[in-house]
């Protein structure tokens, strides 16, 4: 197999390029340099109402409590699996940091708020494509009453993209992919294909909870260019979308 030179990231491989273990970091670092890397304004926006979100609640979280042994097992016993595994990835990245003390962790994650998390998203990507327009990820975090907002969810009822008119263009691949997505075992991908069903007849299905709670993945395989291979970590999903709408996702080199 020809070597992918274009490189399509998804929100998975953005944390992890963040977050990962030093390892795993370092490995990518080496997949990717010399590549062209390619990532787009709707996966910005799924890492804002994620890991930038999460950073959030971590700032929130250390700004309530004097003793930082406290935050921990408010992440353990406060939030749903995803979210605290994001706290805690978050947590140490502060440890890599060398951020320990609490005002030296408080500094570190208002950087991170502010710019930093955005601004590490960005290293080495030479193209953000911007086929959905995305509202969200024009979205920054402001200061409110000590800590931070983020407005992390649109809404059905005001349109602030152009997801419909852009779905519209692959209606013949989604209209043969969606036979496929609701015959599968996996419930993300049955909704995927319930949604399809519902766009021909009411576009404005799409948007809201169905785009950022659902129709994620789906958006992303799309926006992968032709000439690009997908690369992330959920290869559960993706490896069904891309097969359905004949995208190349990236394989992973042995280092």
């Amino acid at each position: 197999m020809s070597e992918d030179l274009r490189i399509f990231l998804d929100t998975t491989i953005q944390i992890e390029r963040l977050t990962g273990t030093r390892a795993r970091r370092a490995q990518l670092t080496a997949e990717l340099t010399g590549k062209e890397i390619v990532t787009s304004t709707y996966v910005l926006g799924e890492f804002l109402r994620t890991l930038v979100k999460d950073c959030i609640t971590l700032y929130t979280l250390v700004s309530q409590n004097v003793h930082l042994d406290d935050v921990e097992v408010q992440i353990a016993n406060r939030f749903n699996k995803r979210e605290a595994s994001r706290c805690l990835l978050l947590w140490a990245s502060l440890h890599r940091a060398r951020a320990y003390g609490r005002e030296k962790v408080l500094h570190t994650l208002r950087t991170y708020i502010e710019y930093g998390l955005v601004q590490a998203f960005m290293a080495g990507v030479d193209q953000v494509s911007d086929a959905t327009d995305c509202g969200l990820a024009r979205e920054r975090p402001r200061q409110v009453e000590g800590t931070y907002r983020l407005r992390a969810q649109c809404r059905r009822e005001v349109k602030e993209c152009r997801l419909e008119e852009w779905l519209a263009t692959y209606s013949a691949a989604l209209d043969g992919a969606a036979p496929h997505l609701l015959a599968s075992n996996e419930p993300g991908l049955v909704r995927i294909g319930e949604l399809l069903g519902e766009f021909p007849h009411t576009p404005e299905a799409v948007r809201g909870r169905s785009c950022t709670w659902y129709l994620g993945d789906l958006i992303i395989a799309l926006e992968c260019p032709a000439d690009a291979a997908l690369y992330t970590t959920n290869r559960r999903h993706f490896g069904v979308l891309c097969a359905q709408l004949g995208k190349r996702m990236y394989e992973r080199k042995t280092l």
